[in-house]
């Protein structure tokens, strides 16, 4: 079942094809694959990140302050129906600590609301909040659809608690016909010899894990598909990708 409320701590790992495939091993013994990973499959993810007409919100999550919030849609979808699921999320960081809620809406009434100011009504009372909440934003920033990014993911979790790990590959991205009709992108990086990996908790990750990172001298840091791609958008798609390295 896919949660529609999170309240986490998120880190990021760059790692290469090798150490992809020995943690995914590894973690086999206290993890298993979600419901969309099964025997270690991907599946697509496809996302529309709305922003101000001169980038004003992934500029300021660049920048790295104390509180930032940023608002997605989300398929799993392609190509896309007007009835087919999506997901409208807004996701806000502070101190470290991450809070996303999702509203589950069919890609029609998405459409209708964004092209047509239809307002949804919601049933539940949290997901009127929440939807009054993205509207704010929506409002406030005057935002619009600021780019495009899909990837492929295996993710896997824990049956004890919350614990998730993710690695996404085959990042790519577009600024321009910002919507789900088309899945073409540039590389956000180039090679596929590396991964994403990004270990989600509410709690402190388990010793079994930390230890394992150690191991393989894997140290978490700043990523933003988002902001690697604004990146590459402001020096013409062509970015030098392993300085991250």
């Amino acid at each position: 079942m896919i949660k529609p409320i999170f309240n986490r701590y998120e880190r990021k790992y760059i790692i290469t094809a090798k150490q992809k495939d020995d943690m995914v091993e590894f973690m086999k013994d206290h993890l298993v694959f979600d419901d969309y990973s099964t025997d270690n499959t991907p599946y697509h993810i496809y996302n529309i990140y709305f922003d101000t007409h001169d980038f004003s919100i992934i500029r300021n999550s660049i920048a790295k302050p104390t509180y930032k919030e940023k608002l997605r849609l989300r398929s799993y979808t392609f190509p896309i129906q007007h009835e087919d699921i999506v997901f409208l999320e807004i996701k806000k960081k502070f101190e470290g600590r991450i809070n996303k809620r999702r509203l589950f809406m069919t890609y029609e009434q998405v459409l209708d609301y964004l092209n047509h100011q239809k307002k949804p009504v919601f049933a539940n009372y949290i997901d009127q909040q929440v939807f009054l909440e993205i509207d704010y934003f929506l409002s406030l920033h005057k935002a619009k659809p600021g780019a495009f990014i899909s990837y492929k993911r295996i993710a896997m979790i824990s049956e004890q608690d919350d614990l998730r790990v993710t690695f996404d590959y085959d990042m790519k991205f577009r600024n321009d016909n910002v919507n789900f009709e088309s899945d073409d992108g540039h590389q956000i990086i180039q090679s596929n010899d590396y991964f994403l990996m990004e270990v989600k908790s509410s709690i402190n990750f388990p010793f079994w894990l930390a230890r394992k990172l150690s191991e393989f001298q894997l140290y978490s840091q700043s990523f933003s598909k988002y902001g690697k791609a604004y990146q590459q958008y402001l020096q013409g798609g062509t970015n030098d990708d392993y300085i991250l390295y």
